[in-house]
């Protein structure tokens, strides 16, 4: 099932999970709120990154198409 999916979409699902974790984290006072949101932040500049990639490489599909 996962073999099909790009990069990306492998990255958001992961994103997911971790925002997941790190909520549990921050809700049972392991972290604080402040590092909640640093943690969450980090990781969805990774996922920004990642997504820009992948629109990029369309654009290139799409020249070599016309």
């Amino acid at each position: 099932m996962y073999e099909l999916l790009t990069e990306f979409e492998r990255a958001l699902a992961r994103f997911g999970d971790k925002v997941a974790l790190i909520a549990g984290l921050e809700i049972n006072d392991k972290i604080t709120p402040e590092d909640a949101y640093q943690e969450i932040k980090k990781h969805y500049k990774e996922l920004k990154r990642l997504r820009k990639k992948e629109r990029e490489s369309w654009s290139e599909q799409d020249e070599d198409v016309f």
